[in-house]
């Protein structure tokens, strides 16, 4: 927890305000009961209502005070409050940008942004209780047992005893609250998964029409996280009772041995009144401090699992796989596979196993294989999303000083499977490629990806609204946008990983030939599900079942290789069938 303490920094003034301005009420608080003993005692016996009034009005101005210190006590804490997880939410923020994609994987997304939000919202609620009761809290409970021991020593064994049973009470209760809160946090974070993958699913769960079997899920979920919180709960709620049961107790033996006292004449009506009035004290106080325990034990929670995030490594920026021994290759090889094998994290066999090729500069490489063959683990090893588990990847080898996983990937642009906008305009969403673009770089990348007419329709043109996923746009538009985002970029490989599925076979030709004419040096990676869209490749990656089954041209592949013969004779008597 010592590496949170940074985040006070700019905050050290009100963090160290805040609590004295309470402890400063607190001590005004204190003398109330002593005043009003006084008046009891003195005063009033006296008859003289001038004395009275002015300690009402003495009494009335150290309430006064009191409101003004707790006021600024308020304001101090929430600032240093809100300012600490302002600065915590930026690293935290910052840190999620930089983790790897396995360390992702393990925490998983939805438990990322439970933390990003939620936990730390409770570190600030925490640390906002923290600064205005936690000390404020024992300095009253120590105050007025210090008070009542000054009015009559023979009390002080009551105050003693009740003060340590209700720590305990405290204690126990901390005890037996802390790991279910611990297990309605992870509970909370299933159900923030559920409900992001149905929503970003409710399509494809309302067309297979998924929707009770969906709800079932998260009612499931949902009260399993009620059934934790209610334990919880639970537990918590028997503070009050079992507080109220051990001060009442006390009061009453306070004011019976009180009485005996007053009628032995060595207790004045005054000093009970103040001795009755401190133990109210610690009654209140003592439960505004259970009530901080379990804020600050629900904080700690959310603390650790932000410690947690932020204790992981970054992802490594030196390459891993290459070794210093370089291999006998020709000037323009760019690319190579060496008996490459991977396996995702906690997965149980290789997704790619033995892959074994080379890719020149310039080439036009197109890869195929059917669902789950690895062809999109193959990209994640290019661009180091992933590390191999065995084998080398060399990435131009007469030139081994690009080392960093940065500079590999300001060689690499990529259109994703999924076609990912963002909210902001057409040309926001471009400039993400390069950022110094002009508007006729802009229109000329449109151009190759063949989204100039759709573009020019929208009000605004380049500046037409872009909503967030792009749900205002069709799928066809989404992929032909990420397309052009990625020609921006200037880059010396360019990776299409299945990111013309959308387009039909006219559009699709226009844009390979365009992409042809104009970005003929570069070399490019194209992942298909369709022989026709890799056919005029220079070569063709065959995969199946995360083996290589192939690599060569087209006309040879259809020779030599049977499942890549199955592949184009399917996607052959289908488009008979549909021009038929």
């Amino acid at each position: 927890m010592k590496r949170l303490l940074k985040y006070f920094n700019g905050y050290k003034l009100p963090s160290f305000l805040g609590p004295i301005f309470k402890l400063i009420e607190a001590l005004l608080e204190l003398l109330v009961p002593s005043v009003v003993a006084i008046v009891i005692d003195e005063a009033i016996p006296s008859g003289d209502q001038r004395n009275v009034i002015q300690y009402i009005v003495f009494m009335f101005a150290i309430a006064f005070i009191g409101l003004l210190f707790s006021i600024s006590a308020q304001y101090f804490s929430a600032k240093a409050a809100i300012g600490f997880t302002e600065n915590l939410n930026h690293d935290l923020f910052e840190k999620i940008m930089y983790l790897s994609k396995e360390s992702v994987d393990e925490i998983s997304t939805a438990s990322l942004v439970t933390r990003n939000t939620s936990d730390t919202y409770q570190i600030q609620t925490g640390l906002n209780t923290f600064f205005r009761l936690f000390l404020r809290s024992p300095f009253i409970v120590a105050g007025s047992l210090v008070m009542a021991m000054r009015i009559d020593l023979r009390m002080t064994g009551y105050f003693l005893g009740m003060i340590i049973v209700l720590f305990l009470i405290i204690a126990l209760i901390t005890y037996l609250s802390a790991p279910l809160y611990t297990k309605a946090r992870k509970t909370l974070d299933r159900l923030v998964t559920i409900a992001t993958e149905q929503i970003q699913g409710v399509r494809v769960i309302r067309a297979f029409r998924q929707d009770e079997r969906e709800f079932n899920q998260y009612k499931e979920v949902n009260n399993q996280l009620t059934d934790d919180q209610i334990k919880v709960g639970f537990i918590s709620v028997l503070t009050n009772p079992l507080t109220y049961l051990v001060v009442n107790v006390t009061l009453i033996l306070v004011i019976w041995q009180g009485g005996n006292f007053i009628f032995a004449g060595t207790l004045s009506q005054g000093q009970l009144v103040a001795l009755v009035n401190y133990l109210l004290a610690i009654l209140v106080e003592l439960v505004k401090l259970t009530m901080v325990v379990m804020v600050l034990n629900r904080s700690y929670v959310s603390a650790q699992r932000v410690v947690e995030v932020l204790e992981i490594a970054d992802e490594e920026q030196s390459f891993d796989n290459i070794k210093p021994e370089k291999t006998a290759l020709n000037d323009l090889t760019q690319i190579v596979f060496e008996d490459v094998q991977f396996t995702y994290p906690k997965g149980r066999r290789p997704v790619l196993d033995g892959l074994s090729f080379s890719i020149n500069q310039g080439d036009l490489i197109g890869i195929i294989g059917g669902t789950g063959a690895g062809k999109s683990a193959i990209i994640q090893l290019l661009t180091k999303t992933y590390d191999a588990s065995d084998g080398i990847i060399w990435f131009n080898e007469n030139s081994l000083d690009t080392r960093s996983r940065n500079q590999l990937r300001n060689e690499i642009s990529i259109v994703p499977q999924k076609a990912n906008l963002f909210k902001g305009t057409i040309r926001s969403n471009l400039l993400v490629g390069n950022p110094e673009a002009s508007d006729e770089e802009l229109w000329q990348a449109l151009d190759v990806a063949q989204a100039t007419s759709f573009v020019k329709e929208k009000a605004g043109g380049l500046d037409a609204v872009v909503e967030a996923f792009g749900r205002n746009f069709s799928g066809g538009q989404k992929q032909r946008l990420t397309i052009a985002r990625a020609l921006l970029k200037p880059a010396s490989i360019l990776i299409f990983d299945d990111s013309t599925s959308a387009l039909d076979f006219l559009t699709e030709n226009q844009f390979r030939s365009a992409l042809k004419q104009h970005y003929a040096h570069l070399t490019i990676l194209m992942i298909s599900q369709r022989t026709r869209s890799i056919e005029n490749a220079d070569n063709i990656l065959v995969l199946d079942a995360g083996k290589q089954l192939g690599f060569g041209k087209h006309e040879e592949l259809l020779q030599t290789v049977e499942v890549y013969q199955e592949i184009h004779s399917s996607q052959q008597v289908k488009e008979v069938t549909n021009h038929g």
